[in-house]
């Protein structure tokens, strides 16, 4: 008989296996369901936006950056019709592959396309992306060649700055590059991404928020090959506003071809409402190396010269102003009472304080001199004077608030300097030692610690000039929208007066009219036959008396030499134009700034002159000149 079979087993196997098919339904069920989480909530948006993408298509319509012309309307900077390649990070496989590719096309580097390729895919990874702007007509026709290869990228038709006379005014105008990190961040671009194109100097930068304009959008709907379907919607681009700018074309190219292999700057301004008609500085460079996108290596040339090419010196460039200072000296002492115009000090050529001697340009003296000889000829020794009555405090006081000195002009560029009036208290926070009478007499002559930039002596030139009323100066005449409707009107700004009696000043500009036209004056070459000239000239020493006199002036080095300056307005009886010329390491500002200063003054009143046969431009000289293969 056989036993019956044991039920308990066949009960426990059937249990088992029951388990074993439960956990595999509560598995399948469980990876179901975080799929479906990661699907629809991990990861929802992304799919979604991408979804929409392969069903909606986005077309920006690029915007063109407004005009500027100079104050006659003739245009300075243009645009034209370029090329910038974009990329799209979720339609490229392998994106270093890419980036290789590119870089061999457009001849940048591959790591940095890299890089911009990373923070395109984790900003904005299913939209297209400016990935190499300024595409030139050779690198569109390459790309086009190897568009099936090229995955995720498209051409885009963009608009391109183009200078209409390349090496005119580069320091004013400025240049554009493409957006930085930190412009990023700064929130000051708010509808512009990496890799599109703002201005990164002069107007151009200052200038952005009206020159930009808006970009359009055209949404269509596209099936899965990209085709188009239906155009949605269409938003037109507005363009960026026109800018008039005060600047005079033919004084401009007369002041740039006049500093031609020197380094230096002009400033020339209308004295009557502080419009400035001519700004140069030299060395230039030419904007026309930036259409496009500059290249590494020229970038690097006009970097690392030595003679800083790309550097503003009417704006930016901080000096002593050396003698031209003299004007300011005058005023605020008399305003304080410690001269009058008829006040006599003794010049023997040298004055000593303790164990110092400090001694004036003409070793001989001067003899008796009053106000009208000392600025005539320039004399040290009654500045010297003048500066120990009214002591640096008061002078201080006086020059900043009569002539905006030491705070910007408040000019429209970001690369404006202060330059420094200085005080006791100045020095005490710098060098932790006071204040000297030596130091005092140093600043009287415009020397020492005290800094200014070529505009701030126009300013102060033109304060005297226009009666005694500072404006704020001016690049930009007025700015016009796209349809022609004003939308800013640029009107003089008075920001503080010359508190002296008329008198006081009368007899300051007598001197200043004899330092051209009396015999003996320091300016005598500014002189012209039919116009009046008033000016100061200003020789500013650039190291210690001691380092200059080991020196012969046959074998001087340059970047030893003095800086040479000189400041004039004419007619001297009804001021219209004030011109300030700074020639670095050249000499006397009598001998060598005083005859261009005339020769710019003598253009803007005989409109006879052609510019067109003056010599071209100098974009960036090998050397300045004087300059002997030592610095």
């Amino acid at each position: 008989m056989l036993a019956p079979p044991d039920q308990t087993a066949e009960k426990s196997c059937d249990c088992w296996r029951l388990w074993l098919f439960r956990a595999f339904i509560a598995a399948v069920f469980v990876t179901l369901g975080l799929r479906l989480w990661f699907l629809q909530i991990a990861k929802g948006a992304d799919y979604l936006e991408q979804s929409l993408q392969n069903h909606l298509s986005q077309v920006e319509i690029p915007t063109t950056r407004g005009l500027l012309t100079d104050r006659d309307g003739r245009v300075l900077v243009d645009n034209e019709v370029g090329y910038e390649l974009r990329v799209t990070p979720n339609e490229v496989k392998e994106p270093a592959a890419l980036a290789a590719q590119v870089a061999g096309i457009v001849g940048l580097s591959a790591d940095d396309l890299e890089k911009k390729f990373k923070a395109f895919k984790k900003q904005r990874p299913f939209s297209p992306n400016v990935w190499v702007a300024g595409l030139s007509r050779a690198d569109l026709a390459l790309v086009e060649s190897r568009r099936w290869q090229l995955d995720g990228l498209s051409v885009q038709t963009t608009s391109v700055r183009r200078p209409l006379l390349g090496a005119f005014a580069p320091h004013v105008i400025g240049y554009l590059g493409q957006i930085n990190q930190a412009q990023l961040a700064g929130g000051d671009y708010p509808e512009v991404r990496q890799g599109e194109l703002v201005g990164q100097s002069g107007l151009e930068q200052s200038l952005e928020r009206f020159l930009h304009g808006r970009k359009g959008n055209r949404q269509m709907t596209v099936d899965s090959k990209g085709r188009v379907l239906q155009e949605l919607s269409v938003e037109y681009p507005r363009p960026g506003h026109n800018i008039r700018l005060t600047l005079d074309s033919r004084l401009q190219r007369v002041a740039q071809s006049l500093l031609a292999e020197q380094a230096g700057a002009v400033v020339v301004m209308d004295p009557r409402n502080f419009e400035i008609l001519a700004m140069a500085s030299s060395p230039m460079f030419n904007l026309e190396d930036f259409v496009g996108g500059i290249s590494a290596e020229r970038w690097r040339s006009l970097n690392e010269d030595p003679f800083t090419p790309m550097q503003n010196r009417a704006v930016s460039g901080q000096y002593s102003p050396g003698s031209t200072f003299k004007i300011a000296v005058s005023l605020a002492a008399l305003y304080e009472g410690v001269i009058t115009p008829e006040t006599i000090f003794h010049c023997g050529g040298q004055l000593t304080l303790g164990a110092h001697p400090f001694r004036c340009w003409n070793r001989s003296g001067h003899g008796a001199v009053n106000l009208h000889r000392s600025l005539k000829e320039s004399c040290d020794i009654y500045y010297y004077e003048v500066g120990r009555r009214i002591g640096v405090d008061r002078l201080a006081v006086r020059v900043r608030r009569f002539f905006g000195l030491g705070r910007p002009t408040g000019v429209e560029l970001r690369a404006e300097q202060p330059g420094l009036v200085p005080d006791q208290a100045w020095k005490m926070r710098r060098y932790g030692r006071p204040w000297t009478t030596g130091d005092t007499v140093t600043v009287a002559i415009g020397q020492g610690n005290l800094l200014t930039t070529p505009l701030q002596v126009a300013q102060y030139t033109a304060v005297v000039a226009n009666g005694g009323t500072l404006y704020r100066p001016r690049l930009v005449k007025e700015i016009v929208d796209f349809e022609g409707k004003l939308v800013q009107n640029s009107i003089p700004e008075p920001l503080g007066r010359l508190e002296v009696k008329p008198d006081h000043l009368s007899a300051v500009k007598r001197g200043l009219e004899a330092v051209v036209n009396e015999p003996g004056g320091s300016g005598w070459r500014a002189k012209l036959p039919d116009i009046v000239v008033a000016g100061k000239t200003g020789t500013t020493q650039t190291v210690s008396l001691q380092a200059y006199q080991s020196y012969n002036a046959s074998n001087r080095p340059y970047r030893i030499r003095d800086h040479a300056w000189f400041t004039a307005y004419a007619p001297a009886d009804n001021p219209e134009v004030v011109v300030t010329v700074l020639l670095e390491h050249s000499g006397g500002g009598g001998a060598r700034s005083a005859p261009l200063a005339a020769k710019i003054i003598n253009a803007y009143f005989d409109k006879s002159i052609d510019t067109n046969l003056m010599p071209p431009f100098q974009v960036q000289p090998d050397k300045p000149i004087g300059w002997q293969g030592e610095l």
